[in-house]
């Protein structure tokens, strides 16, 4: 099975890049990040006409999640469920969804779509709320999945987790994605149980970026960051058996700042 995640920034510009991609690939399921449209509004025909079940939240033209998938679902949940009500977060069903699948050969299994705020400028209103976002992360898995749940925890997590992840450690240090508490909020929530995947097969594999800044020819100079991952739960580790960024689809024209992030897992 191949699964993927796209920060698309734009699902109404970018509809046809996703749509290539989905082709191209084949791929059987993709998270999306960043649609910017609402609910109501995403372009679900395109994708069901390629064969696509949608599983989309949308925000006020900014957030929205989506899954596109061949396989229906037997489960969706948005947003922090289990959590208390004052535990929630304004725009926590713009930013989280799971959608929970089966097949003949593993026992039934949850592949969710997330959008990390992203916390800018640091140490501002918004960089507390990004913190407080992905602790809370943690806690929303704790109330409802154990780590020997099979997930597949996908998205643009705003976050660098390493000095491998970027393009120069001490150009970006403390910059916003790469700062000391933000990295510690997210090993925090990989203390759930979770793998990150791509290190799993490529621990000490340099050069492997998600995002690059439009300006500056960031993308020709592979001066990036790698903001996007696929996390999973200890039932996958040995079924996952590849994982790669897709850059092609940054190249296009009009792109999204992000590229796709792939993997196979026997499922």
């Amino acid at each position: 099975m191949l699964v993927g995640t796209w920060n698309v920034n734009s699902i109404k510009i970018r509809k046809e890049q996703v749509e290539k991609l989905l082709s191209e690939k084949s791929i059987d399921i993709l998270a999306l990040q960043e649609t910017k449209v609402k609910t109501e509004e995403f372009p679900s025909f395109i994708f069901k006409k390629l064969g696509y079940e949608v599983y989309h939240q949308g925000g006020k033209g900014r957030n929205g999640i989506a899954i596109l998938s061949k396989f229906k679902a037997e489960e969706i949940i948005t947003g922090f469920k289990g959590l208390k009500e004052e535990d929630q977060f304004p725009d926590v069903k713009e930013r989280i969804i799971g959608v929970k699948f089966s097949s003949p050969n593993t026992r039934e299994y949850w592949v969710f779509s997330v959008y990390i705020p992203n916390g800018s400028p640091v140490n501002s209103d918004y960089y507390f709320y990004k913190l407080q976002f992905l602790w809370k992360f943690r806690e929303f898995l704790e109330a409802n999945f154990s780590k020997e749940v099979p997930l597949i925890i996908m998205g643009d997590f705003n976050v660098a987790p390493e000095e491998i992840d970027v393009y120069d450690p001490e150009i970006l240090k403390e910059n916003i994605c790469f700062t000391e508490r933000e990295r510690k909020a997210f090993k925090a929530l990989l203390g759930f149980g979770l793998v990150d995947a791509l290190r799993l097969k490529y621990p000490e594999k340099s050069g492997v970026f998600t995002w690059w800044d439009y300006q500056f020819s960031a993308f020709n100079k592979n001066q990036g960051m790698r903001l996007d991952h696929i996390l999973i739960t200890s039932p996958l580790i040995e079924k996952l058996e590849n994982i790669w960024v897709e850059k092609t689809p940054r190249s296009w024209e009009k792109p999204s700042d992000h590229a796709p992030v792939l993997a196979e897992f026997k499922i």
